[in-house]
């Protein structure tokens, strides 16, 4: 009942924000908005999927992929929003710091897969640490990268929260408010509408 909940809250403020994204993207005509409005229409899609099936199967899908393809498809265009709004500067391959970034979600993948399949834990790793790694790039080059910050920001947060949500799920059980899952959840529900003013910032002149 409470994961019910809260997937019906995340569907209401990504439904929220795609409306936010659709109006400015058709107003200013501009790719980076686009981009967002898919980065929520994705993980929408997969929200509703996986809703749908505990609503009227009582159950988590047991077709995950449906849901999967679609947060798949958030994380890439996440990455070519940052993309879009400046792409990299200088020699990225000088820069050590970015590459903690696969490496953890590596790590954890691997982790992971004492309780999932390696084919999906892989792709999460390797879009999440491509993510993570654009993203510890940016804030390594601040000055270069100013106007970024808080998207940076807010990206590394999102990660952070959706590896919370997944190592929480792992280790707790049970459909009570104590389950620490629930609270990582709605966290990472609450990240959503701040990609809206990152995102205004960082392509502000």
């Amino acid at each position: 009942m409470i994961e019910r909940l809260e997937n019906a809250l995340q569907i209401a403020v990504l439904l929220f924000c795609c409306c936010i994204t659709i109006y400015r993207a058709l107003r200013l005509h501009s790719r980076v908005w686009i981009f967002l409005t898919f980065f929520y229409g994705s993980w929408l899609l997969g929200d509703i999927y996986w809703t749908t099936c505990l609503f009227f199967f009582k159950q988590t899908p047991q077709i995950s992929i449906v849901s999967d393809l679609s947060w798949y498809a958030s994380f890439i265009f996440m990455y070519m929003l940052l993309h879009q709004i400046a792409p990299p500067q200088g020699n990225s391959r000088a820069w050590l710091v970015p590459w903690l970034g696969p490496i953890f979600t590596l790590a954890m993948a691997i982790y992971y897969t004492l309780w999932g399949q390696l084919l999906n834990n892989l792709i999460y790793a390797l879009l999440m640490g491509l993510l993570l790694y654009a993203v510890i790039y940016r804030l390594c080059k601040r000055k270069q990268y100013a106007r970024q910050t808080a998207l940076c920001q807010t990206i590394l947060v999102f990660c952070l929260m959706e590896h919370a949500l997944w190592t929480s799920s792992c280790i707790w059980s049970g459909d009570t408010l104590l389950n620490p899952y629930y609270w990582c959840d709605l966290l990472l529900t609450l990240t959503f509408p701040f990609f809206l003013r990152a995102t205004r910032k960082a392509v502000s002149a």
